[in-house]
């Protein structure tokens, strides 16, 4: 199974965080522990104590060399908390979001099985100068077919996609019983992975022969800049 993010929450000690002052607040605070985070991994990632698994920001250890880089992460991660509480808890046991760029620990790992797949990233718009905010430039002709979406229709939206190749990890752990568990799929690229290898620890890599993209439920673009097509969305 593939894993989401925790949920975002103010920090307890901010006074009244659903005011102006106090999302701002939130803000500040979230934004000077995302300098901290860089400013560690700067000096501390990769690890020195730790194996990389291939030519991935994967590393492998033992138990107490895992154990042990993780503590020197542990102060950022409790910072951390104070904004997703609900990261790593049952019943769910959502990682911490990509964007801070903390590592994945995950122990027990018995099997890695890398894997390229074509995907695409898809986002939507309700006006196209939010659009090309993100997306870019495009010609007059296919600014006035955007435009005319909204013109026509106040509730219209429309989507962007972009194609890219998706690097992901299904991580094969053991229960504490030593059965197999059903395999998480971990995107790492960003965060890096760190994992605790159990005896026999295997990798899989599949990366040279990517996963097949599933069919496109759009077609015809209303407009398309070599790296972002653009659809009334459905």
């Amino acid at each position: 199974m593939s894993r989401r993010s925790a949920a975002f929450v103010a920090p307890s000690d901010i006074d009244d965080p659903l005011s102006k002052e106090g999302k701002k607040h939130a803000k500040v605070l979230l934004s000077t522990l995302q300098e901290d985070i860089a400013s560690f991994r700067d000096t501390y990632f990769p690890p020195d104590i730790l194996r990389q698994v291939r030519d991935m920001p994967i590393y492998e250890g033992n138990l107490a060399e895992v154990q042990a880089y993780r503590q020197e992460w542990q102060l950022l991660i409790e910072r951390a908390m104070a904004f997703y509480p609900a990261a790593y808890l049952p019943p769910d046991n959502l990682p911490l979001p990509a964007s801070l760029e903390i590592p994945q620990f995950i122990y027990h790992v018995q099997r890695l099985h890398l894997t390229k797949t074509r995907a695409k990233e898809s986002t939507s718009f309700g006006s196209v100068g939010a659009l090309t905010d993100k997306c870019g430039d495009y010609t007059p002709q296919e600014l006035e077919r955007m435009q005319a979406v909204f013109d026509n229709n106040d509730e219209a939206r429309l989507v962007a996609h972009r194609e890219f190749i998706d690097l992901r990890a299904y991580v094969f752990c053991r229960d504490h019983k030593g059965e197999m568990l059903e395999p998480e799929r971990i995107r790492f690229y960003r965060t890096g992975l760190i994992v605790h290898a159990l005896p026999d620890f295997k990798i899989v890599d599949s990366r040279q022969t990517p996963r097949k993209q599933r069919n496109d439920a759009y077609s015809n673009p209303l407009a398309d800049n070599s790296v972002w097509k653009i659809y009334l969305k459905k």
